[in-house]
């Protein structure tokens, strides 16, 4: 049994590591992009992929964790499908569209902050975590995600990535289901949701 559990600390962190080299290389490219394009939004990107990049290598494990197919795929499409926005070719580089992008950035890191060591991909229980911006709504950062995906499309509206940023939402709300209905079982998040009522959008959803 200690050799099982020894093999299984082994492979987490292994993927721990993995993820915080993959973030870490994230936020050094959009250092580079701000030393060539001096954004605030870039900026605050640096920190929101900095701050994954710690908080994987330092997070708690999993009590429970969820590795259906439907969470795989949808965790897999709403993480890496943004990856394949692209720059159009006469970007507009709207005012508001980057303070768009920058508040909701800054609340990407506000999310990150409160998530803190429960930070994760898959849905797992990391421990249940009900302050900061998870008293707003349960789901910040899938929020803040949007907000950033919309003000970028603003400036670089194309059917391609406005096909990607709704495929990439729907499949976020696949995610939050998986993620609800792993978390559903601990009392603590059902008292949890009693106090926080709305998912994404206060008010709306």
């Amino acid at each position: 049994m200690r050799s099982k559990l020894t093999r299984a600390g082994l492979g987490e962190a292994f993927i721990n590591v993995a993820l915080c080299i993959l973030y870490g290389a994230f936020a050094y490219s959009h250092v580079l992009s701000f030393a060539r394009h001096h954004r605030a939004s870039v900026i605050l990107i640096v920190c929101i992929e900095a701050l994954f990049a710690v908080f994987f290598l330092v997070r708690r494990p999993a009590k429970a964790a969820s590795l259906d197919a439907t969470a795989c795929v949808s965790t897999a499409v709403g993480t890496f499908l943004p990856l394949l926005l692209r720059p159009t070719a006469d970007p507009q580089d709207f005012l508001a569209a980057q303070l768009v992008q920058a508040v909701g950035a800054a609340s990407s890191v506000a999310g990150v902050l409160s998530l803190n060591r429960s930070l994760g991909l898959l849905p797992a229980n990391r421990g249940i975590r009900a302050a900061g911006a998870y008293r707003l709504v349960r789901h910040p950062l899938y929020a803040s995600y949007l907000v950033t995906q919309l003000g970028y499309l603003a400036s670089n509206l194309s059917a391609w990535n406005s096909a990607a940023i709704a495929v990439g939402f729907a499949a976020q709300l696949v995610r939050i289901r998986s993620e609800e209905r792993l978390l559903s079982v601990d009392p603590a998040y059902l008292a949890y949701t009693t106090r926080t009522r709305w998912r994404l959008v206060p008010f709306v959803y």
